[in-house]
């Protein structure tokens, strides 16, 4: 008889190879021409545009260089050109501490109407999770049609289907790689911090382009990470990117508490991502990489060096369903040690949605109420707390999905994403200049 341990290698190596082939049939009904939205700078050599410069524009937004993207290159599906032009950017934005760093992106610049009044609108879409790697940064996903991970797995953009379906309406997106997803610094997992400055200045990047007036009616929308990230940059906003016009944000499943996330990961099918989040926490913290290291047994420092460079797909077929007590040295999980050390409590406390300022424009708040992976009581929570301080909040808790093998740890969570329709016309409506009354909604 095989023991618990057997059983779950093998589901790891077997049955993940065809949930990774079911998982690539997610739509990906729509490609992009190759264009840009004006004149880029020159393009970089090949294989260089992802290389940062030595000396940095001084001013967070500025746009470092840009190049034409021809998304989709060499798929089929290059085929179904979806009414856009495309712009593959380099942009300066700031790390945790606020010091200056580059960031890379995409823009999708319309070239059909926007229906509605007013100048054409922009979304700055936050993404959810992706990897660590410089492979599973979306500009690169969105323009190569399918990277390779440093275990060799592949990894496409799992929310092409969505910023397509924007485009199509007349909306200009910019999508952000966050902080390390393409350029040489590591990805701050599940730091709102740095994800928002990175969604803002993506957002100023392509304003400076010329996308969009500067003046144009910006909407963030993003999903599980993407929703930590977008509720980071509705509680930022107004302090950090006063010049964005920012009309209205959407978070879908947002991870309010990072830890609660990591912890909820654990011994599933995204085990992998503790590793994002400790290899980015270090990269941000470094005064913490001894209390953080010195827990880890072998197999643990294994555990963070093979992570850095993997993507979504590649995690799911090589760190999944292993609990993280087996990768320290006390056999407690990683998550539980970080939050005994008395120097890095306070830290992760910080990366708390709840611990922030609160949002002065209106936002939208989405979540399956039986999420497995995201506890929908903190969400509820997040927003009773806005919701006493007068802020302008709409919280749609009617999405009532299943529990759908919930020892998997994600499927009801990723069931969210059919909210994308309501999502899309609330922001609409904001972009229209339809005012919401001040208060709370249900």
């Amino acid at each position: 008889m095989s023991t618990k341990k057997e059983t779950a290698v093998h589901f790891r190596r077997t049955g993940l190879v065809g949930l990774a082939a079911a998982l690539a049939l997610v739509p990906m009904a729509v490609a992009i021409g190759p264009a840009t939205a004006e004149p880029p700078a020159a393009p970089a050599a090949a294989g260089d545009f992802y290389q940062a410069p030595a000396d940095l524009p001084g001013s967070n937004g500025s746009v470092i260089k840009s190049e034409p993207a021809a998304l989709l290159a060499g798929s089929p599906l290059a085929a179904l050109a979806t009414p856009a032009t495309a712009t593959r950017i380099m942009y300066q934005s700031a790390d945790t501490n606020g010091a200056p760093i580059a960031t890379t992106g995409i823009v999708l610049n319309p070239t059909g109407p926007w229906a509605g009044p007013g100048p054409r609108p922009l979304v700055s879409l936050a993404v959810g999770t992706h990897g660590a790697g410089d492979g599973c940064g979306p500009s690169r996903l969105l323009a190569d049609a399918v990277t390779v991970d440093g275990s060799g797995v592949p990894m496409f953009e799992l929310q092409i289907a969505d910023i397509a379906a924007l485009a199509a309406r007349g909306i200009a997106v910019v999508v952000t790689d966050y902080q390390g997803l393409g350029t040489e610094t590591v990805h701050t997992y599940l730091q709102p911090v740095p994800e928002a400055h990175a969604v803002l200045d993506a957002a100023r990047a392509a304003i400076r382009l010329g996308v969009v007036e500067p003046t144009a009616p910006v909407g963030v929308w993003g999903v599980s990470q993407g929703g930590q990230a977008a509720g980071g940059t509705a509680q930022l906003a107004t302090s950090y990117a006063p010049d964005v016009n920012l009309v209205g944000t959407v978070m879908g499943a947002p991870a309010v508490s990072a830890t609660a996330t990591l912890h909820n990961a654990d011994g599933k099918l995204l085990n992998g991502t503790i590793g994002f989040f400790l290899n980015g926490l270090m990269a941000s913290r470094p005064e913490l990489t001894e209390a953080i290291t010195t827990t880890l047994n072998p197999a643990g420092m294994e555990f963070l060096r093979g992570t850095a460079q993997q993507c979504d797909f590649g995690i799911m077929l090589t760190r999944s369903f292993a609990p993280t007590s087996e990768y320290t040295r006390n056999g407690q999980s990683i998550t539980d040690n970080l939050m005994a050390d008395p120097a890095i409590r306070p830290v992760l406390d910080n990366l708390d949605l709840r611990t922030g300022p609160t949002p002065d424009k209106p936002v939208l708040i989405m979540q399956n109420i039986n999420d497995e992976a995201v506890d929908p009581t903190m969400t509820r929570q997040l927003a009773d707390t806005w919701c006493s301080h007068d802020a302008t909040i709409a919280y749609d808790n009617s999405m009532d999905t299943p529990p759908l093998l919930p020892q998997i740890g994600f499927l009801a969570h990723a069931a969210t994403l059919r909210g994308f329709g309501e999502a899309t016309q609330w922001l609409v409506d904001r972009f229209a200049g339809q005012s919401l009354p001040r208060g709370c909604t249900n």
